[in-house]
């Protein structure tokens, strides 16, 4: 160790704490260096990122935050999760629970911070303001820039600190994120530190010290990039726990004060490679050797000496007491059991009190009989499949049945005014939903009631508004994010599926993501195959996300308020011809429709036809035609899509022994094969199934298997018709 001579301390900091920022780098160093040896020889499985090198960030920046202060990590986050569990510790045994947890959940033990459920690369601590780590490069960028404005707006004085390495800055979630913080509310309290180890997998951020490697940017310094979304931009000796502390409390104090975002960038080095079958290859020994020699923690450690802070019998004790906690903590997790098999479905969804729903669904019976009276009035006298009448006669019926008639529009909008009237934590974001009042008029007005707080513009930035609005609901906000078509969600499906849908899972259940994300889908504007396309079946392939798809102004009001009352993630899809091609009634009370529960809308004997969103009212229109003939269609609203409400289905399939699915989406792997498969496998009181009560094929009409063309005619060709259900219906009788 260093000997050279004493002199006094420049630090402000007291010896306990000089002493436990290197008690903190040793327990990382130390942890990692076992998780190293248990990945070899196969105790711990799957993929560990180690953190070995780094020390001196984590400690440096966590050390310069307050405890209500939050954190968001990256895939090699096992440092940032050890220094603020120590941050949090009061005590030995508080300290000692913190890496027993972060062990077992390394091994997949049920006495992990996430029961086993999200391993290395998605430890959290959401309780205590560590909002998770992701598998996803940059992932976590967007939901720490949410978790900001969501402290924003409740003027909480709490900052996040967003930690990401090299690699992330070419993601296009770090751009996003960054210009999002940058913009939204003149700033949000958040710091984006870069941890720049040179290497993203093996390929060099831009210097190389290998002739093959490549390069992943032109410019050498990251921190070079914050003048690109106006803001401060710092780089700091990522080996020096003490310089990262500095630089990192002055971005603190001034995210605290309202000056908005700030991009730090440490220069660090990881001791390992990408992962443990990593033989880095892309870097020379030499290169190793040189930034091992500037050890974080002998960098501390030989301060703390040469200020006659502690002696090294001190620091040896320090060191020994680290080993020491982390052994224990090993073997904690040795010993510990696995998760339960019986407990694999635990937590996916916030579950919902199954004799709420059955109450609310024999109270909502009543309210259901009224409207279907005002609904077939309206339909039977629109000119055409959709519902819809002119002003002049929506008037007559209102004074005719005492209740108000709207579109569909009108009936979302309505939703959202008054959850926002009801709850302070709602609020909307997305692209053009404030001043403009969104692209088909589903925010119009809003703003002028709620303000530009609540009412949130932002820049074209999908996985920013997705992964911003799962930030925010993480932290105790209700965010609505609107995604202007269904298309443009693709763009955001790494923070809707990863994070939004499921972090709740992967963290053991211990945080609720509760968001809606509003979008709309479907033909009928002319708009080819980017603007047009139904991928609903897309998302219920995810576990995690709730997906409604109302059909009626009144279906749209009240499953609407209820998603946004919903503790668990709602998807939300609209449809944009029904915006303003569909009228009808809605009660002037305070409603809301259960999740999970499908609507008759006509009742039938000879076949059911199961339909949704706008292909209900075509099922209508057929079903109607097919009368005429003394056929009598049973036609389901299904309302939502996850929870399926398949009891109701399976019912009216047992009285008619037939089925058809209509939808607009492509057929393979569709929305309508997989109620077929639920209909299969639905048990009765009786021992029979769904499937035994077939009398004919179940059919499933869709669209047809190619992109939505521009073309009219080919447009109206490329989904299921009037025509189409009716000649189906009379194919199985």
């Amino acid at each position: 160790m260093k000997t050279n001579q004493k002199t006094s301390s420049p630090r402000i900091e007291t010896k306990d704490e000089l002493l436990d920022y290197l008690r903190s780098m040793y327990e990382i160093r130390f942890f990692e260096d076992k998780v190293y040896s248990l990945l070899r020889e196969g105790t711990i499985k799957g993929a560990s990122h180690l953190y070995a090198g780094q020390e001196a960030v984590a400690v440096g920046a966590i050390a310069a935050i307050d405890e209500k202060d939050i954190i968001a990590s990256t895939h090699r986050g096992h440092g940032h999760c050890g220094a603020i569990g120590n941050k949090h510790a009061k005590t030995e045994e508080a300290r000692q629970e913190h890496w027993n947890k972060m062990m077992a959940e390394l091994m997949g033990k049920a006495t992990g911070y996430c029961k086993g459920r999200g391993g290395s690369m998605h430890i959290a601590d959401v309780q205590k303001g560590n909002l998770g780590s992701t598998g996803i490069v940059g992932g976590n960028i967007p939901v720490a820039t949410g978790a900001a404005l969501a402290e924003k707006l409740k003027d909480s004085g709490a900052v996040v600190l967003c930690f990401f390495g090299d690699g992330a800055t070419n993601t296009g979630a770090f751009h996003e994120a960054v210009n999002m913080g940058s913009t939204l509310l003149c700033g949000l309290p958040v710091v984006y530190i870069c941890e720049n180890n040179l290497y993203g997998m093996s390929v060099p951020f831009c210097e190389k010290s290998v002739d093959k490697a490549g390069q992943a940017s032109r410019i050498r310094d990251v921190y070079a990039r914050a003048a690109a979304y106006g803001i401060p931009g710092e780089s700091v000796d990522g080996m020096d726990v003490l310089a990262v502390k500095d630089v990192i409390s002055k971005a603190v104090e001034r995210a605290r004060k309202g000056e908005g975002p700030t991009l730090i960038e440490a220069k660090t080095y990881r001791w390992y490679g990408h992962s443990s079958s990593d033989q880095r290859i892309y870097r020379t020994r030499e290169e190793e050797a040189e930034w091992k020699a500037r050890d974080p923690l002998n960098v501390l450690r030989n301060k703390l000496l040469d200020w006659g802070i502690a002696s090294e019998d001190e620091l040896d004790a320090v060191q020994d007491k680290a080993e020491q906690t982390i052994e224990t903590a090993t073997q904690f997790a040795l010993s510990s059991p696995y998760p339960d098999v019986s407990e694999l479905m635990d937590d996916v969804y916030v579950p919902s009190d199954p004799v709420k729903t059955e109450s609310a669904r024999t109270a909502e019976l009543e309210t259901l009989a009224k409207v279907h009276l005002v609904e077939d009035e309206i339909r039977s006298l629109a000119p055409g499949t959709l519902p819809k009448v002119k002003s002049d006669l929506a008037k007559q019926l209102e004074e005719k049945h005492g209740m108000r008639i709207v579109t569909y529009v009108q009936a979302i909008v309505e939703a959202q005014r008054e959850e926002m009237q009801r709850d302070k934590t709602v609020f909307i974001m997305g692209e053009d939903v404030g001043l403009y009042g969104g692209a088909y008029a589903a925010t119009r007005g809003l703003i002028d009631e709620f303000g530009m707080e609540r009412v949130i513009d932002t820049a074209i930035s999908e996985a920013a508004i997705v992964g911003a609005a799962g930030g925010a609901a993480m932290r105790g906000m209700r965010p609505i994010a609107e995604i202007m078509y269904i298309d443009f969600l693709t763009i955001a499906s790494d923070q809707l599926i990863h994070n939004v849908g499921y972090n709740r899972y992967m963290f053991g259940g211990k945080t609720t993501v509760p968001c809606v994300i509003r979008t709309e889908g479907g033909v009928g504007r002319s708009i080819a195959a980017h603007h047009s396309e139904s991928l609903e079946a897309m998302f219920l392939h995810v576990p995690g996300l709730y997906v409604v798809m109302p059909s009626t102004p009144y279906d749209a009001k009240g499953l609407l308020k209820s998603a946004i009352r919903d503790d668990n993630p709602v998807l939300f899809i609209e449809h944009k011809v029904l915006y303003s091609g569909v009228m009808g009634p809605i009660p002037d009370w305070d409603y809301t429709i259960p999740i999970g529960v499908a609507d008759i809308k006509r009742k039938g004997r000879h076949a059911t036809i199961v339909a949704y969103s706008r292909m209900l009212h075509f099922a209508m229109d057929a079903a109607i035609e097919l009368a005429k003939e003394g056929i009598e269609i049973e036609v389901i609203d299904p309302r939502t899509l996850n929870p399926l409400d398949i009891a109701t289905i399976a019912d009216s399939v047992r009285k008619t022994g037939r089925i058809i699915t209509v939808s607009e989406g492509y057929p393979r792997c569709g929305v309508g094969a997989e109620i077929i498969r639920q209909l299969g496998e639905y048990s009765f009181e009786n021992g029979k199934t769904g499937f035994d009560y077939l009398d004919a094929r179940p059919i499933m009409l869709s669209g047809k298997d190619c992109p939505i063309p521009m073309s009219e005619p080919l447009e109206d060709a490329v989904v299921p018709t009037r025509e189409d259900i009716i000649q189906a219906v009379k194919s199985v009788l």
